[in-house]
């Protein structure tokens, strides 16, 4: 399992693994700005793996060429049919092996990509031959068709602008020229269009582009802030229930080798509440900021940190006995009773206590380790603060609301001896 604990939403590009194994075609899918690789492969996905509409634009260009073949009769018509087929079968499989690579996490091939470019000059090509033996109504089908493949290309390859916009001036510069150079009268008004056309397409390409990036990065920030903190970047509850379960799924598996122990670590601010309600919610969240820091400071790679919500962070420990766990809970209790200070101006000291239970001595699932964990926590928190307790299968458990007492003082006694 990956760490989590270091994850934060603003992501470094440059630290990413490559995903596309040329740099050439690093460069054609790219947008105009660098992405983090989940947004770079969703994007290139999108482009380059709609089987439905290659299908269907490989009939229509197969039927362009048979109209072609039996229009003229000429040879290089029925070139161009098996031409047409073969480059629209391997581009298929091309795509399925795309798709392959993406879910074993290999580096994109780039073989759709090097496809595509060779069947856009390929076909460029036989709409040039169409526009030479000068018959109009082989003039104004390969025009329509150009036209319509551009159209599909400015929103199949929204992903990938710069591909696309390649790939339809391939197709279309070729003709216009082929246009131009016409003896029939007037054709070269048809090159006038082509800078203005060939602009618009363009425009579209990255119009489309920008909206499909926005759809992305909106997705991925909802799924973060779904399963992650978002003052301290730590994974939140959410988190910590999946992974909870697979460590532990993990641990009684234990590779043979029977359970293997693992510690989970209830932590409670204490004197935070005070520090917040003095200096206010802006130093209450640096304090949980710098908290979150000293945190990672104390653990593991391996090991996972979460804020359950307020003041509460709990820690799991795979492969780690309960004397080990031990030694973590009093790092941690001296790191975070280290001073603080904020703008020079602020200085304040914190503590924390700190409860442990160890699989599968205290605990088969989640829930029962949380809960010995939990009351260990409370444990040392009874006995004064900055204490670390572990978990006894004989504890009772402790009372997480105060006393009821007829005697209001004596309540607010009972409250204050077992509260945060």
């Amino acid at each position: 399992m990956h760490r989590m604990n270091h994850a934060h939403r603003h992501i470094d590009i440059r630290a990413q693994d490559p995903v596309v194994a040329s740099w050439i075609i690093k460069w054609l899918v790219s947008g105009p700005k660098p992405q983090p690789n989940a947004i770079f492969r969703r994007l290139i996905l999108h482009s380059q793996t709609k089987g439905r509409t290659l299908v269907l634009a490989v009939v229509a260009t197969t039927m362009m060429t048979i109209i072609a073949a039996a229009q003229t009769g000429a040879m290089w018509a029925y070139a161009w049919i098996g031409i047409e087929v073969a480059f629209g079968v391997m581009r298929y499989l091309a795509l399925l092996d795309m798709l392959k690579e993406q879910r074993s996490g290999q580096l994109t091939s780039g073989y759709t990509m090097y496809l595509g470019l060779a069947w856009a000059v390929s076909f460029s090509t036989g709409c040039t031959l169409c526009v030479m033996t000068g018959e109009w109504p082989l003039i104004l089908l390969s025009g329509m068709v150009v036209a319509g493949l551009a159209g599909g290309i400015s929103s199949r390859n929204a992903g990938t602008p710069r591909f696309g916009f390649a790939v339809i001036c391939i197709l279309a510069i070729p003709y216009t020229v082929a246009m131009i150079f016409s003896p029939i009268p007037n054709m070269y008004l048809i090159g006038l269009l082509l800078p203005a056309w060939i602009l618009g397409m363009a425009v579209l390409l990255f119009e489309n582009y920008a909206v499909l990036l926005t759809l992305f990065l909106s997705e991925q920030e909802n799924k973060w802030l779904a399963n992650y903190d978002q003052l301290t970047g730590l994974p939140n509850r959410t988190m910590q229930q999946q992974c909870f379960s697979e460590l532990l799924l993990s641990a009684s598996s234990g590779s043979g080798r029977g359970n293997q122990p693992l510690t989970v670590l209830c932590l409670d601010l204490d004197g935070f509440k005070a520090a917040n309600d003095r200096f206010g919610h802006a130093i209450g969240d640096s304090v949980l900021v710098v908290v979150a820091e000293r945190l990672r400071s104390c653990v593991r790679d391996c090991d996972l940190i979460f804020r359950a919500g307020g003041d509460e962070f709990i820690i799991l420990l795979p492969g780690t006995s309960a004397a080990e766990a031990a030694l973590v809970a009093d790092r941690i209790t001296g790191r975070i009773a280290e001073p603080m200070e904020f703008g020079g101006q602020i200085a304040l000291q914190i503590g924390v206590s700190v409860g442990s239970a160890t699989f599968p001595v205290d605990g088969m699932s989640a829930d029962a380790l949380l809960r010995a964990a939990d009351h260990a926590m409370y444990a040392a928190k009874r006995r004064g603060q900055r204490q670390a307790d572990l978990s006894n299968p004989s504890h009772e458990a402790i009372p997480l609301a105060p006393d009821v007492d007829t005697a209001p003082r004596h309540t607010r006694r009972n409250w204050a001896g077992s509260a945060a």
